[in-house]
């Protein structure tokens, strides 16, 4: 049989560990590099799990590749004349659409929106729900 009454146990502490930020996965661009560190250390440690890495890389290259294709337009203009004399749209306005199509859609499901934010972090802004014109009508006419 057991001992009876109250034992004594020792209590040991673990020490908690240190969250870390991840960091930018091999092979990515230098440009997307620093823009991944910026967006990372703007969050806290916790914020990027694992499985949102890809897609936090496919991010960054894509507004590396936006800032690249901008320049180029800035360089080169919205119209652009071909040797035989067509003058055409700029292709590097498509690919900084892409991007930034790319970048819209990743951004919101990684939560680095500025409504993804401002919806994490609890600030409310100056946006509020309007009024149901129903209201009175379903509750009595009190609110």
């Amino acid at each position: 049989m057991g001992k009876r009454g109250i034992q004594k146990k020792q209590i040991s502490l673990v020490a908690p560990s240190v969250k870390r930020r991840p960091n930018p996965q091999p092979g990515m661009s230098k440009v997307a590099r620093t823009i991944w560190l910026r967006i990372v250390r703007a969050y806290p440690p916790e914020h990027f799990k694992p499985q949102h890495r890809g897609m936090l890389r496919v991010y960054c290259e894509a507004e590396a590749l936006f800032n690249r294709a901008t320049s180029e337009v800035k360089k080169m203009g919205d119209v652009i004349q071909q040797t035989n004399g067509v003058i055409k749209e700029n292709p590097y306005i498509n690919i900084s659409i892409k991007a930034a199509n790319v970048m819209s859609q990743h951004g919101t499901k990684l939560g680095i929106t500025v409504n993804a934010t401002s919806a994490t972090r609890g600030e409310s802004g100056s946006v509020t729900a309007p009024e149901s014109k129903r209201a009175a009508l379903l509750y009595g006419g009190k609110k």
